[in-house]
C-alpha cells in the first residue's frame, strides 16, 4: 500500500501543535487563579479594614460582610471552574499524547487487553488481538471498564453487514467531530466506570427497601424536624434548662444512630462512588446534548430518555446530588448535627428508594451507551491517523474477499509492505510456499487482523477491500500446556478438530493454516496435510495455507484446480538473504534453510 509519508507528517505536526496551544491555556488559566487567589486575599483584608473603620455601627458592618461573604463566595466558585479547566486540558493532553503514541508505534504504557486473551478462542492468540503490541492495545482510547470489555468483545465476534454499515457511518460522522470526541475522551478518563462501581450499583438494586418504603418514614421524615428544632429553639431563648435539653439531644442522637445503623449496608455499597456518577452525568449529557446525523449514534440517544425525567443525565445528576449529600456524614460534625436534627440518613435513603424505583431499569443500559460511544471514537481515530486506510465493503454473499494494498496495521507504514490478494467462491484453497523469513506469516496475519477489524466496523490496512461476512478460524500459533499436560502436536490437532466440525457444520468459515502438523515428522506431516486439504476441499471449505512443503504444493494444485500457489521468496546475494516481501503467483523455487544454517557456523559437507 503507497502510503502518503507527509500526511503522516501533517497528522503527527498537528497533534504536537495542538498540545502546545493546550499547554499555553493552561498557563493562562493558572495565571487566572493566581489573580483570583489574591482577589480573595484582597477581599478578605478589605473586609477586616472596613469592619475595623466602621466600629461599631452594627448594620454598616453587617452590610460590608454580606457584600464581601457574596463577593468571596463567587470568587471561591470562580476558583474551582478555573481548576477543574485546568484538568479537563491537562487531560486533553493526555488524550493528544494517546494519538502521538499510536501513531509512532509507542504503545508500551498502555493498557494491553491481556485480561481478556482466550487462548482457546477460534483467532485471537494467533492474530496479537491481545496483549503487548497488540490490536486492542493500539486501537484502544476505552476508559471505563465496561467499553474495554465491549472493544474486546468486538475483536472476537463479527457483527452483522447492516451493523457494520451503521457502525462505519458512526465512525465516519464521529471521525468529524475530533475536538468533541476528545472531550468525551477527557470526561471518561477523569473518573473512568469501573465494573466494581457497577457490582455495587447492581447489589444495590436488588437490595429490598429494608422496611424504608413504609409511609410512615415520609411523616417521620417531615415531623422528627419540627420537634428537634422546637426544642433546640427553646433551649436558645432559655426556655428549656440545659439538662433537659441534653437529655433530649442524646436521645435525638440514639434515635438517629438506630436508623443509620440500618442504612450502613446501603452506605457501604454507594460509598465512594459518587465521582464516577459525576463523570457518568457528564459523558451521558454530553450524548444527549450533540447532535448526530448516523443512525447508530441516533439510536444512542434514544436510550437515554428515561421514564419520569427529561433525560438519563438529568437523573444521573440526582443521582449523584444525593450520593454527595450521603458523603456528607463522613465530616462528624455535620453528621452529629444534621443526623441528630433532620435525620440526614434517613432522608438520603428515602430519596435513593425514590430514585431507584424510576431508574433501576436503566442504569445498565446507560452503562452500555456509554460502552458503545468509546468503542465508536476508538475507531474514528483510526480515520484521523491513517488516512490511506479505507473502509471495506461487506456483504453476506459467502465467500469472497478483493484486496487491494493490504498491510498489517501494526507494522509502522515506514517499513509496510502491502500485497494484492483475492480470492472467490467456495471449495477454494490458496497454498503459499516460501522461504524462511519471507512473510508468509505476516501476509496471514495481514489477513486476518484486516477481516477482524473490518468484520468490527473499522477501518482497514487497505487501499479497497470488498469481503463477505465469514467465521475466521486460524491454527498458526499453537503451543504445548504443561498445565494441562499437553503437547504441541496435541494441541494443533484439537485446534484442527475444532476447524474440521465447523466445516462439517457447513459454517461459512475461512480458515487460517500456518505450518500445519508442524509438531510430528515430515513424512507424516506431508500425509497429513494433504488429507486436510483434499478434505476442506470436499467439504467447500475455503483456506489459506502457508508451508514449506513445495512437493505437497505442486501435487494438489496438479490434483485439483481449486488449489491455488502463491509464493514469497529471497533472493542470495554475495552470500546475504534479501526479501520484497511481496506474495507472487506460482510456487517458491528457492529455500533459503541451508544458508541460513551456514551463516550460523553449521558447516555441511558438500
Amino acid at each position: 500500500m503507497s502510503k502518503n509519508f507527509n500526511s503522516q507528517k501533517e497528522i503527527i505536526q498537528k497533534y504536537q501543535f495542538t498540545i502546545a496551544q493546550i499547554d499555553i491555556a493552561i498557563l493562562k488559566l493558572k495565571k487566572s487563579k493566581r489573580v483570583l487567589s489574591i482577589t480573595r486575599l484582597i477581599v478578605v483584608l478589605a473586609a477586616l479594614y472596613l469592619s475595623w473603620y466602621f466600629w461599631p455601627s452594627f448594620s454598616i458592618i453587617s452590610i460590608i460582610i454580606l457584600l464581601t461573604s457574596i463577593l468571596f463566595i463567587y470568587l471561591v466558585f470562580r476558583y474551582s471552574d478555573k481548576t477543574s479547566e485546568i484538568e479537563n486540558h491537562e487531560r486533553l493532553i493526555l488524550v493528544n499524547r494517546h494519538e502521538l503514541d499510536a501513531i509512532q508505534y509507542n504503545l508500551g504504557g498502555y493498557e494491553d487487553g491481556s485480561v481478556f486473551a482466550d487462548p482457546n478462542h477460534a483467532y485471537a492468540s494467533d492474530l496479537d488481538l491481545f496483549g503487548p503490541v497488540s490490536i486492542f492495545q493500539w486501537l484502544s482510547r476505552c476508559h471505563a471498564d465496561q467499553s474495554k470489555k465491549l472493544l474486546a468483545d468486538y475483536l472476537k465476534a463479527p457483527l452483522t453487514p447492516p451493523a457494520i454499515e451503521e457502525k462505519q457511518s458512526a465512525i465516519k460522522e464521529l471521525a468529524g467531530k475530533q475536538e468533541a470526541s476528545q472531550q468525551f475522551q477527557s470526561m471518561a478518563l477523569a473518573n473512568p466506570l469501573s465494573f466494581k462501581t457497577e457490582e455495587r450499583l447492581v447489589k444495590w438494586m436488588a437490595m429490598p427497601a429494608g422496611g424504608f418504603d413504609k409511609l410512615y418514614w415520609k411523616w417521620i421524615r417531615n415531623i422528627y424536624p419540627l420537634i428537634t428544632l422546637i426544642i433546640l429553639t427553646g433551649f436558645l431563648m432559655d426556655y428549656i434548662s440545659t439538662g433537659i435539653f441534653l437529655f433530649c439531644f442524646i436521645g435525638f442522637f440514639a434515635i438517629s444512630s438506630l436508623i443509620s445503623r440500618k442504612i450502613q449496608k446501603v452506605y457501604d455499597l454507594l460509598s465512594f462512588i459518587q465521582k464516577e456518577m459525576d463523570s457518568l452525568y457528564h459523558q451521558l449529557s454530553f450524548i444527549e446534548n450533540e447532535k448526530f446525523k448516523s443512525a447508530f449514534l441516533q439510536s444512542l440517544q434514544s436510550r437515554l430518555k428515561p421514564d419520569g425525567y427529561n433525560s438519563a443525565s438529568a437523573a444521573m445528576r440526582d443521582f449523584h446530588s444525593i450520593l454527595k449529600r450521603f458523603d456528607m456524614r463522613l465530616n462528624m460534625l455535620v453528621f452529629f448535627f444534621l443526623n441528630a436534627f433532620f435525620l440526614w440518613d434517613l432522608r438520603q435513603i428515602l430519596a435513593l428508594n425514590k430514585w431507584k424505583k424510576k431508574n433501576q431499569s436503566y442504569l445498565s443500559e446507560w452503562f452500555s451507551v456509554i460502552a458503545e460511544m468509546e468503542v465508536t471514537i476508538s475507531m474514528a481515530s483510526l480515520v484521523h491517523n491513517e488516512p490511506d486506510w479505507c473502509f471495506p465493503v461487506v456483504d453476506s454473499s459467502y465467500f469472497h474477499i478483493e484486496a487491494e494494498a493490504i498491510g498489517h496495521p501494526l507494522i509502522p507504514a515506514t517499513t509496510r509492505i502491502a500485497n494484492d490478494f483475492s480470492m472467490e467462491g467456495t471449495g477454494k484453497i490458496a497454498v503459499i510456499t516460501g522461504s524462511n523469513m519471507a512473510g508468509k506469516s505476516t501476509f496471514l496475519r495481514s489477513l486476518g487482523t484486516n477481516i477482524v477489524l473490518a468484520l468490527m466496523g473499522a477501518p482497514v490496512c487497505s487501499v479497497s477491500m470488498r469481503l463477505s461476512t465469514m467465521k475466521l478460524i486460524s491454527s498458526m500459533r499453537v503451543s504445548d500446556n504443561l498445565a494441562e499436560n499437553t503437547s504441541t502436536f496435541f494441541a494443533e490437532l484439537k485446534k484442527l478438530q475444532y476447524i474440521i466440525g465447523a466445516v462439517n457444520h457447513k459454517e461459512p468459515v475461512f480458515i487460517l493454516l500456518d505450518e500445519v502438523l508442524r509438531g510430528t515428522n515430515s513424512h507424516d506431516r506431508h500425509k497429513g496435510s494433504q488429507a486436510l486439504i483434499r478434505q476442506l476441499l470436499q467439504s467447500k471449505a475455503v483456506a489459506v495455507m502457508a508451508t514449506h512443503d513445495t512437493e505437497l504444493a505442486n501435487s494438489e494444485s496438479a490434483a485439483d484446480p481449486s488449489v491455488t500457489n502463491y509464493h514469497f521468496e529471497g533472493k542470495i546475494i554475495s552470500d546475504e538473504l534479501y526479501f520484497d516481501y511481496k506474495i507472487k503467483k506460482g510456487i517458491c523455487e528457492s529455500l533459503n534453510a541451508t544458508t541460513l544454517m551456514k551463516k550460523i557456523g553449521i558447516h555441511f559437507q558438500d
